[in-house]
C-alpha cells in the first residue's frame, strides 16, 4: 500500500467487500443447512399424521428456505469480495495501482431500483484517461458513498476545464447535449440560455427544463457520463450569459 499512498495520496477510507461477503455465505451456508434438515423430519411427523410436529418443522423449512432466497437477492453473494481504497488524490480497487483523480475522465451514475421496498442498487463506471474502465457495484459496501465521494472528486475538476472552454468561445459537448455561451442543444433541438428555467437530475433523468412555450431536453442519466458536471456548468454559462 506504500505505493499506492505515494500515488495517490493519505488513505480516507477503505471499503472491504470480503467481510460483508463472508457474513451473507455464512448465512447462506447456516440456513440453507437448517432447511434441508427440517425436510424429512416434517415428511416423516406428516406421514404419521403427527401435526403438531410436522407441521411447524415444514413452516420453518419453508421460512428458512425463504430467507436463503431473500439474502441472495439482496447480497447477492460472490465468490470473491472486493476491496476499494479511497485516496484523497484517487481510487484504487483491489490490487491496482489505482488512479488519481486527474488520471479519470469521466463517472457515469446508474441506480436501478430493486422493486417494492428493495434498496435501489448503484454502479458507478469509471472511465481513465488510458481507456480502461472501471465499474464500482453492489460487491462493495456502501458503494453509494464510495462511487458519490468519487463523482464529486471528478466533477470537481471536469468542471473548471469545461467551464473554461465555453467561456473561451468553444463549443462544449457533454453527452448528447452540446453548450456554448448562446445555449444548450440535444439532438437538434436548442434552447438559448434565457429560455432555460433549471437544469436538474431527477427521477433518473438529466432534464434541462424551459420556460413555459418551450420543450425541454431530457436524457436517461445512467447513460451520460459526468450528469452532475454538466448541471453545474450549464449553471455557470446561464449565469455568465446572464451577466453579460
Amino acid at each position: 500500500m506504500a505505493l499506492s499512498r505515494d500515488r495517490l495520496g493519505e488513505p480516507v477510507r477503505i471499503f472491504d467487500g470480503r467481510a460483508a461477503n463472508r457474513r451473507a455465505w455464512a448465512w447462506l451456508v447456516l440456513l440453507g443447512a437448517a432447511a434441508l434438515a427440517l425436510v424429512p423430519a416434517a415428511i416423516v411427523y406428516l406421514h404419521e399424521r403427527v401435526w403438531w410436529a410436522g407441521v411447524p418443522a415444514l413452516l420453518l423449512s419453508m421460512g428458512y428456505a425463504g430467507a436463503v432466497g431473500w439474502i441472495a437477492g439482496r447480497d447477492r453473494p460472490r465468490v470473491r469480495g472486493r476491496v476499494a481504497r479511497l485516496y484523497t488524490g484517487g481510487l484504487a480497487v483491489g490490487g491496482e495501482a489505482g488512479h488519481r483523480w486527474d488520471e479519470i475522465v469521466s463517472v457515469t451514475v446508474a441506480g436501478v431500483p430493486g422493486g417494492p421496498g428493495a434498496r435501489i442498487r448503484w454502479c458507478f463506471t469509471i472511465v481513465a484517461d488510458d481507456g480502461s474502465v472501471l465499474r464500482l457495484g453492489d460487491d462493495i459496501p456502501d458503494v453509494r458513498s464510495l462511487g458519490v465521494a468519487v463523482a464529486h472528486e471528478v466533477t470537481a475538476r471536469v468542471v473548471p476545464r469545461r467551464f473554461a472552454a465555453v467561456k473561451a468561445g468553444e463549443t462544449v459537448r457533454m453527452g448528447p447535449y452540446t453548450v456554448d455561451l448562446d445555449g444548450v442543444e440535444k439532438d437538434g433541438e436548442r434552447l438559448p440560455w434565457d429560455a432555460v428555467q433549471d437544469v436538474v437530475i431527477e427521477n433518473g433523468l438529466v432534464a434541462v427544463h424551459a420556460r413555459p412555450g418551450r420543450t425541454d431536453l431530457t436524457t436517461v442519466a445512467s447513460q451520460m457520463p459526468d450528469a452532475l458536471a454538466f448541471t453545474v456548468v450549464c449553471h455557470q454559462v446561464r449565469d455568465l450569459a446572464e451577466s453579460s
